[in-house]
């Protein structure tokens, strides 16, 4: 009772907020937080279809391979957690993507078993990855190049699709008709093209993982600043000289000049921001610029 005789009325719990929602266990395990990861899931695909073409299986290889990335979100989460409690929220998203995965992979193998041939290159990267979570660095710079260049390697994969595994093994040897995609100049067709194509989608995808953590995790470090300009330059000099022999758009050669002035430009303002007025640029805010140069990198490879 309060003190004027009226009976105290129950109080009602305050609902949890977004940060308290995304940290919970299960949540978690669920929905990964690594909201930049999608972008990287479906732009490589998208350059596969604009090379080879789409294939009617990219019905059921897309699936299977987003749910191979959610599977090995499930698995990162439990080998990093040493809590009984945790590991029993997490095994529930942990079978049921497990399992979506292997159901979806193994009809996309029988419907096309040279598929299985890509697992020569991915085994090893994906092997670092989870070696990394194990021994909880899933965040370190050798942990995100692999699970970049696996899925950079999904353009290739999509483009063996559309040309339904001619090429020999890993698009190595010769094809027994001509294979779509060519280079301004013509002067690489088919596979040596794409592999041109997919090497500049890992450098890209690469190229972000340690320009993000320049951004966030690594602010202040300016050797790995440096390194990363570096590297962004080294890219952009050898885009420029492919596109000056006819074997790259000359579009794209200038994206990698942009890209490597961002690579300079938003680290230190970023830093700036958090020095002056302790509020650095939001991950949204970042992710937007990701997203518009996603889109310039699609066109300019394309054009």
């Amino acid at each position: 009772m309060l003190a004027t005789g009226k009976p105290r009325q129950a109080e009602h719990p305050k609902p949890p907020t977004q940060e308290q929602i995304r940290r919970q266990p299960g949540r978690k395990a669920w929905v990964p937080n690594q909201h930049g990861a999608w972008s990287m899931l479906v732009l490589p695909p998208i350059v596969g279809w604009i090379v080879g073409g789409f294939s009617w299986v990219n019905l059921l290889f897309l699936p299977a391979w987003w749910g191979g990335y959610l599977t090995y979100w499930s698995w990162s989460q439990w080998l990093r957690t040493r809590s009984a409690r945790k590991r029993a929220l997490i095994m529930l998203p942990l079978l049921v993507y497990t399992g979506w995965t292997a159901s979806l992979a193994l009809i996309t193998l029988l419907v096309a078993p040279y598929l299985i041939q890509w697992a020569v290159p991915l085994a090893p990267l994906f092997a670092i990855a989870l070696h990394q979570v194990w021994r909880g660095h899933e965040r370190s710079l050798l942990s995100g190049l692999s699970t970049t260049t696996a899925a950079s390697l999904m353009a290739a994969v999509t483009y063996s699709l559309a040309v339904r595994g001619d090429g020999g093994f890993l698009g190595l040897g010769t094809p027994s008709s001509p294979l779509p995609g060519a280079s301004p100049s013509g002067a690489l067709t088919g596979w040596p093209w794409m592999w041109l194509v997919t090497a500049l989608t890992a450098a890209y995808f690469g190229g972000t993982v340690p320009y993000i953590k320049s951004m966030i995790r690594e602010r202040f470090n300016y050797t790995l600043l440096a390194g990363t300009v570096a590297a962004h330059a080294v890219v952009a000099v050898v885009t420029w000289w492919l596109a000056s022999s006819g074997m790259l758009p000359w579009g794209h050669a200038v994206l990698w000049v942009v890209l490597t002035v961002r690579s300079l430009v938003m680290p230190l303002w970023q830093w700036q921001l958090v020095r002056t007025r302790h509020r650095p640029l939001r991950p949204g805010t970042m992710g937007i610029v990701e997203v518009v140069m996603c889109v310039a990198f699609l066109v300019t490879i394309s054009v």
